[in-house]
């Protein structure tokens, strides 16, 4: 009788292991918690995204990457709202602002000089454009996050005052009983802590003051 209880309950845990990695597969980005320097200067965010795989046609704007079944077949993981990641991006660092400045709705362009040109439009003191260079997550049992970003502050008229950058394969752990969960999860953290470090860096701190 135990046998047969154990056999069932090993079962339902393999079941739910390799089916897991195909559900859930929409983040929602509007959960990534920003942190972004305080200071009373008025906000404009841009986001542009460049990765090399989008501009060849092979992803979709909206693509954040792939959980896998127990057979390592991949299905792709979008946004939950199928907005591109770049404007779930732009509102996320936004939102890092808090209410304690004046801040410009959240920007989307689909290259670097029509956003410029965007931020410019906005007449706001600080601009702030985040490039997108790489990302994706992969997870079957555990989650890697491969991810670029570079972050630019600007003044009122254009002139670059600061800039950084952060690339990394990031592992973040896994679940196996519940991957595609643990992945929605570990990626929306490990997003919104990555962009939270490069707007702590001294250099963005001082320019966004």
């Amino acid at each position: 009788m135990k046998q047969k209880i154990l056999l069932s309950i090993l079962t339902a845990a393999l079941s739910i292991h390799f089916t897991g990695c195909t559900m859930w597969n929409k983040y929602d980005l509007r959960k990534t918690q920003v942190s972004a320097p305080s200071g009373q200067s008025s906000i404009a965010v841009a986001c542009v995204d460049e990765r090399q795989s989008l501009r060849q046609g092979d992803i979709t704007p909206e693509l954040i990457g792939v959980t896998r079944d127990g057979y390592g077949i991949p299905y792709r993981v979008k946004t939950a709202t199928k907005s591109p990641v770049a404007t779930e991006i732009a509102a996320a660092v936004t939102r890092g602002f808090g209410s304690n400045r004046k801040l410009s709705p959240p920007i989307t362009s689909p290259d670097a000089a029509s956003a410029l040109a965007a931020l410019r439009g906005t007449g706001t003191d600080r601009q702030v454009l985040i490039r997108i260079q790489q990302y994706n997550s992969d997870t079957l049992i555990n989650t890697e996050l491969d991810y670029a970003f570079i972050v630019e502050v600007r003044d009122s008229a254009g002139k670059l005052l600061a800039t950084t950058s952060k690339s990394e394969t990031a592992n973040l752990g896994g679940n196996f009983f519940a991957p595609a969960l643990h992945a929605r999860e570990s990626v929306l953290s490990k997003t919104g802590a990555s962009l939270s470090t490069l707007l702590a860096e001294p250099q963005i701190q001082t320019a966004l003051k």
